[in-house]
């Protein structure tokens, strides 16, 4: 059994009917050179011989009685894999608005907690003979260092060697879960006072840093101006994805000197500042963008599940005119940001969910989001950027070779707008997840994207 961390817990918590926590990425598959299509049974035969490198999809939620504690992952006693894999055919001529159709379709889509919280689609009816892969993972399930793992070994030949064996299912009673938890929460309830005066003490320097002449860093919460992307929408999701030259963004960093994530951020700032222009929607104050970013230290062994990440909070320099200055104004920020975050400690906050019982942690996830949808003249952010580099480029299913991938994250109540870039070969695949309230056109914004590169490009020329 393994007992889910605060920051996954945290996921399960800000799930409702009407908003969802599952990551939906959609890998695109080239035709086999003898031109035979993958099926249903040939996808179930490759997972299945790979299910012992994949511990994390066998497993499913077991609540702790009386939710005193986070629940644990037990090995699923009825997991059936033909549960977890499905297939779809997609209308003629199968293009960009047919697989974007698809992909917003499932977005908003619960996964059943009676079992393990992911499942694959294979999608049929592709231009071009092709197919794609439809991922629903959960996030409490994974970050996006666990799906990167994940994918490698799903999109990779079988290692050399016995593979790790499979545990037997396990049947928990309620009184050992009660007894469990209780004496779980007990041992870390112990370490609360040390934990307050490292945190007092740690947000005090953080205090003493913002009082000195350093680039300005919003908060990270109420520090955002509220906008169209804030307000609350429906259960619908909208989506659209591009597809850019990674060298440009590359020759953008080189020429400045910043980040590969800090051009990202100028793309998807010169971006917004347009379209919002364009539908007299721009606030005076510049939007606020949330990054997550990797919490393993270096070193650590790759994982295929779990939560183990930080969040910053830069300005995008909306309220900047100029292409380059807009570039220089981020990559400030972001620097004075990263400084914010490890004065901070990656994980003070995420140390305080781990003491947290669900019965106060839920509660609370949903006074923050009442909180935010009673006072609609700021936000704590107003887009999050996801940024994720897959170092392989040899993917391939059963002999499809892997063209592309998208990845996206979910939305908020209050914060209608994802953006996920996925370095993944020679290209930046950009894939956006909104709220149609928030984002009326998404086809425009990731255009709007595409030229703001563009411009960045040639500024730095």
């Amino acid at each position: 059994m393994q007992r889910l961390a605060g920051s996954d817990t945290g996921f399960l918590f800000i799930e409702t009917p009407g908003q969802t926590s599952v990551c939906v990425d959609m890998v695109h598959l080239a035709p086999r050179p003898d031109g035979e299509a993958l099926t249903l049974d040939g996808l179930h035969r490759w997972i299945e011989a790979r299910l012992p490198l994949l511990p994390s999809w066998r497993w499913r939620l077991q609540d702790v009685p009386l939710q005193v504690h986070h629940p644990l992952w037990i090995e699923d006693p009825d997991f059936d894999l033909g549960y977890h894999l499905r297939e779809h055919t997609l209308p003629a001529p199968g293009g960009d608005d047919e697989v974007e159709a698809y992909h917003a379709e499932v977005l908003p889509q619960l996964l059943d907690r009676r079992h393990p919280l992911w499942r694959i689609t294979l999608v049929h009816g592709l231009a071009g003979d092709r197919q794609a892969l439809l991922f629903q993972i959960h996030h409490t399930l994974a970050d996006g260092a666990a799906i990167l793992f994940t994918m490698a070994q799903l999109f990779h030949e079988l290692p050399d060697g016995p593979l790790p064996e499979v545990p037997a299912p396990e049947h928990p009673t309620r009184s050992a879960l009660l007894r469990q938890g209780l004496r779980d929460q007990a041992r870390a309830w112990r370490a609360i006072p040390s934990m307050y005066r490292e945190t007092k003490a740690r947000f005090h320097d953080v205090e003493a840093r913002r009082a000195e002449e350093h680039p300005p860093v919003p908060r990270p919460m109420g520090d955002a101006p509220g906008t169209v992307l804030n307000l609350p929408g429906p259960p619908r999701r909208v989506t659209a994805r591009a597809r850019l030259p990674l060298a440009d963004l590359q020759q953008v960093r080189r020429a400045v000197g910043c980040t590969m994530n800090d051009v990202a951020l100028a793309m998807v700032g010169g971006g917004l500042r347009s379209y919002l222009l364009e539908r007299d929607q721009l606030p005076e104050g510049s939007l606020v963008a949330n990054c997550p970013v990797s919490g393993d230290p270096p070193g650590t062994p790759p994982r295929q599940w779990g939560n183990r990440f930080a969040n910053f909070f830069c300005f995008l320099g909306t309220d900047v005119a100029d292409t380059r200055e807009r570039l220089d104004v981020i990559a400030a920020g972001t620097a004075e940001a990263k400084v914010l975050l490890e004065t901070q400690g990656h994980f003070t906050l995420t140390e305080w969910l781990e003491r947290i019982p669900p019965f106060v942690g839920r509660r609370a996830a949903r006074w923050m989001i009442d909180r935010n949808a009673a006072d609609t003249t700021k936000a704590d952010y107003n887009v999050l950027l996801s940024n994720v580099r897959f170092t392989d480029a040899d993917f391939a299913v059963d002999g499809h070779d892997v063209e592309a991938i998208h990845l996206t994250g979910p939305i908020g109540d209050d914060a209608g707008l994802n953006v996920t870039v996925v370095g993944y070969r020679d290209v930046l695949h950009l894939t956006i997840d909104a709220s149609p309230v928030a984002i009326d056109d998404p086809r425009a914004l990731a255009d709007a994207f595409r030229l703001a590169l563009e411009e960045l490009v040639a500024c730095t020329a």
